[in-house]
């Protein structure tokens, strides 16, 4: 997976964001481990692709509670 040198900015607010809905200690654990809510992709893969719409839609579902971590 290669990751661009310029999603270093918005890849720092994903990660403020997921600090936002879960414990900080389990950001790393939720961005690499395959979720459910995505097909079992990791949402590290997610926002390597560009798809992070749908990772900041899941993280307000989280946020609100009509969604699991995994």
């Amino acid at each position: 997976m290669n990751v661009d040198p310029n999603s270093l900015i918005p890849f720092v607010n994903l990660v403020n964001e997921c600090c936002g809905v879960m414990e900080d200690d389990y950001v790393g654990t939720w961005l690499t481990t395959p979720n459910s809510n995505f097909n079992m992709e990791k949402p590290i893969r997610l926002f390597s692709d560009g798809d992070t719409d749908r990772l900041y839609k899941m993280l307000y579902f989280i946020e609100i509670g009509e969604a699991d971590l995994i």
